[in-house]
């Protein structure tokens, strides 16, 4: 693109419009690993990623976070799963397995990012969504560090969320 081009782009649609990566970490902070999406987000920030890509702490916030998600081809969401599994099991799924992992939902804000993977699956064009989970060792207490599991895990789970980012989606996503 020329200068007056992109100077164009960034006046009518900002510059986060041209970033094609969305990285959204979610969760409450004072509930400790609950917050896991959030503290992922927040280290992220402090990285030298490259320029596609956009990282946004989406805190507790629910559906206002569609807004991120315009003119992005892949979407990767973080945050924390309730399973039977292990605390600091780390999960990748779609929208479509969701369901499965969220299926009590433990937060508020988890009932908000359902409605924000229903409402994405809209988009035009469709991008790819993902989701990486870390099961909790708790998420009901007031603290605001990360479990002792976790702060362990964050090293792996935040490679594995970079390498997911500059990867190339392998096929266009469909509906």
């Amino acid at each position: 693109m020329n200068g007056v081009m992109e100077w164009w782009i960034d006046g009518l649609m900002g510059e986060s419009m041209r970033k094609d990566v969305l990285i959204l970490g979610v969760g409450n902070v004072l509930l400790s690993d609950e917050g896991v999406g959030v503290h992922v987000a927040q280290r992220l920030q402090k990285m030298a990623l490259p320029s596609n890509i956009e990282v946004v702490d989406g805190g507790t916030a629910g559906f206002e976070l569609i807004e991120f998600f315009f003119g992005k081809k892949k979407i990767i969401i973080v945050d924390a799963v309730q399973t039977d599994d292990e605390a600091g099991s780390i999960f990748r799924f779609v929208p479509e397995e969701a369901a499965l992992r969220w299926a009590k939902p433990y937060s508020s804000h988890q009932t908000g990012v359902r409605e924000l993977l229903h409402f994405a699956q809209h988009l035009e064009p469709l991008p790819q969504i993902v989701v990486y989970g870390i099961v909790p060792t708790a998420f009901d207490c007031l603290s605001t560090n990360l479990s002792e599991i976790l702060e362990d895990r964050l090293p792996l789970l935040i490679h594995r969320i970079i390498n997911e980012a500059v990867e190339e989606p392998a096929i266009e996503a469909t509906r």
